[in-house]
């Protein structure tokens, strides 16, 4: 089975550059993990995947190469672009619904885009010195534009971060810190802006995304709309028609419009809106989807010619080691990428830890445990990971119907590990391990009995 993936240049400046997101319009008969395979084999920020919808013009969902988000502002420009280029739609006016809510979109008959977003909600602010920190910055960096860090969402929440002039381009978060810090805020991402007095600009922006797999986006639109909110209560001198600028530092040079309408003080609309260029299409297959299977023996070689990354290294024993001292309590189980066992590609593994239950500190009776839960670090960042996870429960019920629970435990520092269990359906316990060498384990589980 194949699907056509249309490749798009979002938020073009001058034709050129751009966000590129992935639009498919064959999605009859997709489930949601095989949309999300298409996303992490396209590897853009965003897909789009265009449903029928009986209430609306169309249904669209939108995925990151590891999870589903809401709403994405560049995708839905790409997606409409490429109805209108098509011809599968004319000029005018078009409503989508999106997990955010039902959207209009207006595409006029040169191209342009424009799509309304839901009103904003303003999250309050944000310590400045923890943002900071976060961004690895000193904090005169934000507090000398004596404008607030604030979280406002229109559709996504995002950090609208201001910095100084001069001083945009040379920020680089770690994304580790990052992705942890907009966990705890519960935050898409940070989306940072110096006011541009010298160019047609209104601003130059940067958006770091690294929760959702994004290190940095080019163009964003969800941003853009809640900058635009942003700008129109503490700089509301600068009108309220803006034009911005991002993905200069990605040589991916990329404009943004966006524009408010508001009344008595109140905003009563949010739109966005710019130019997309289509620039080729791609066949992803999905004949070959990934499978869990027990451990063979001749997978040994394999498995220990499997690759780690510097990151995993401080959490993971090597492999050679793993299954030279494989104990009778331990199923080691594989993760393959194809359906025929001989013509496979084995990306990872897993060790299902019969031993769990002797440990009453994290686990207990009836509980089987989860270790070892490894992807080949030349396999990371396609979504493999948070696939084979969310595979796990069914895998584990049915080839071992008596157990209640699965547990693991995460160290404190692994917090991406941490994030992908969490939104694969296991749950924190809310309790430390203390017992690690490597330093306080989370004890995390996954309910497998009804």
């Amino acid at each position: 089975m194949e699907r056509d993936v249309y490749l798009v240049d979002s938020f073009t400046f001058n034709g050129k550059g751009g966000n590129p997101a992935g639009v498919v319009f064959d999605t009859e008969g997709l489930t949601e993990l095989q949309m999300q395979r298409i996303a992490a084999q396209v590897g853009y920020s965003e897909t789009a995947f265009v449903l029928p919808d009986p209430e609306c013009d169309f249904h669209v969902r939108f995925f990151t190469p590891t999870s589903e988000v809401d709403y994405c502002g560049h995708a839905t420009l790409a997606t409409f672009s490429e109805l209108f280029g098509q011809g599968k739609i004319e000029a005018g006016q078009y409503s989508q619904r999106t997990k955010a809510g039902i959207l209009d979109v207006v595409v006029s008959q040169d191209g342009h885009i424009e799509m309304e977003q839901q009103l904003p909600v303003f999250g309050g602010e944000l310590d400045v010195f923890e943002v900071a920190e976060a961004l690895g910055v000193p904090a005169e960096v934000i507090t000398n534009t004596g404008l607030p860090v604030e979280v406002i969402s229109t559709g996504l929440a995002d950090a609208i971060i201001p910095v100084m002039p001069g001083t945009l381009n040379d920020i680089a978060p770690d994304n580790d810190m990052l992705a942890d810090y907009c966990r705890d805020k519960q935050l898409v991402g940070v989306h940072l802006f110096e006011l541009s007095s010298w160019s047609d600009f209104t601003a130059r922006c940067r958006n770091f995304a690294p929760l959702f797999g994004i290190p940095e986006e080019s163009a964003t639109g969800s941003a853009s709309g809640a900058l635009a909110c942003y700008l129109a209560q503490h700089r509301p001198f600068l009108g309220y028609q803006y034009e911005f600028e991002q993905g200069r530092k990605m040589k991916r040079t990329s404009l943004i419009s966006a524009s408010i309408q508001q009344k008595g003080g109140t905003i009563q609309a949010v739109k966005v809106g710019g130019y997309a260029k289509h620039k080729g299409t791609q066949r992803v297959s999905l004949a070959s989807g990934l499978t869990l299977r027990k451990m063979e023996e001749n997978d040994r070689r394999l498995l220990c010619e499997l690759a780690v990354s510097d990151h995993q290294s401080d959490f993971v024993l090597p492999i050679s080691d793993t299954l030279k001292n494989k104990a009778p309590n331990e199923d080691f189980h594989v993760i393959c990428l194809g359906d025929n066992e001989a013509d496979s590609t084995i990306l990872g593994f897993f060790i299902l830890d019969h031993s769990f239950a002797n440990h009453p500190e994290f686990s207990q009776f009836g509980e089987l445990g989860l270790r070892a839960y490894f992807i080949d670090v030349r396999h990371q960042g396609k979504g493999f990971g948070r696939q084979s996870c969310q595979l796990m429960g069914d895998y584990v019920a049915a080839h071992y119907p008596s157990v209640s629970n699965l547990v693991l435990t995460v160290n404190q520092r692994n917090t991406p590990a941490r994030a992908l269990y969490l939104s694969c359906g296991f749950l924190d316990s809310e309790s430390l391990y203390l017992g690690g060498p490597a330093g306080p384990q989370h004890i995390m589980y996954l309910p497998l009995a009804a």
